[in-house]
């Protein structure tokens, strides 16, 4: 809320220079942080009419067509999101920034082929400081494309760089699992639940696998934990369906 406040301070000193009056790169720079602001406190809706506003000004500004991406892939108009964000690839060619967001805009529309190839190139590139977000969201292409190796070799990647991120060590036990490569799959489970054993949705993950490879009584164990655990969730409800199934 401050920043906002100071943001439209500088907008009424911008517009209230009333010998020369400010400069169109002065307005749309301040249109711009309106709408980092409005975008911080999710409301897409008033941060894309500042943008619009700012990219009359500015419609050769990168960053500019990049945010207002954003904002239209938050408010799920992909077609347009796509558009803007392929506008700033043109204007700043190769930028891993706009092409990881490129790329997760393709997962949103289910393109998994591009979004793969675009979080490839992020990825690849030295400069980028995101490249387990990049990798991930590779893995993540390809899983849902039924490219279950490919995706166990890119969260394999990731975890060269992160060996402990949960969130990859989860989604290559899964691809393991997708393989029927079940024990496989159980290790991984094991090692994340070494780092937090309190992740009960993780846990479950590995309860059904317990399950594929026969060993009931260690699904049963870890069901009934996560069944107390879980009293009244989703999650908990759906071990004590297993625990049922398990006990008939």
């Amino acid at each position: 809320m401050l920043r906002m406040i100071s943001i439209l301070v500088v907008i009424c000193c911008v517009y209230g220079c009333a010998a020369t009056g400010p400069s169109e790169d002065d307005m749309a720079k301040s249109h711009y942080q309106l709408a980092q602001s409005y975008m911080a406190m999710r409301d897409y809706t008033s941060a894309l009419q500042e943008l619009l506003d700012g990219v009359q000004m500015q419609p050769r500004n990168p960053d500019m067509h990049n945010l207002i991406a954003q904002a239209y892939q938050h408010k799920a108009a992909f077609e347009k999101a796509e558009i803007h964000y392929l506008q700033a690839l043109e204007l700043k060619p190769g930028d891993p920034y706009i092409q990881n967001n490129l790329a997760a805009l393709y997962l949103d529309m289910q393109r998994w082929n591009d979004a793969a190839t675009y979080f490839r190139k992020a990825a690849d590139n030295l400069v980028f400081k995101y490249p387990v977000r990049a990798l991930t969201g590779l893995g993540v292409a390809h899983h849902r494309a039924g490219e279950y190796t490919r995706a166990v070799m890119a969260y394999k990647e990731a975890l060269k760089q992160f060996p402990d991120n949960m969130t990859v060590l989860s989604l290559l036990g899964q691809s393991y699992a997708k393989m029927g490569k079940f024990s496989l799959a159980q290790e991984v489970f094991e090692h994340a639940l070494d780092i937090d054993p309190l992740d009960n949705a993780l846990r479950f993950e590995y309860a059904q696998t317990l399950l594929k490879q026969d060993e009931n009584s260690k699904a049963r164990e870890e069901f009934r934990e996560i069944a107390n655990r879980e009293d009244k969730t989703r999650l908990g409800k759906e071990a004590r369906d297993y625990l049922k199934m398990l006990e008939e």
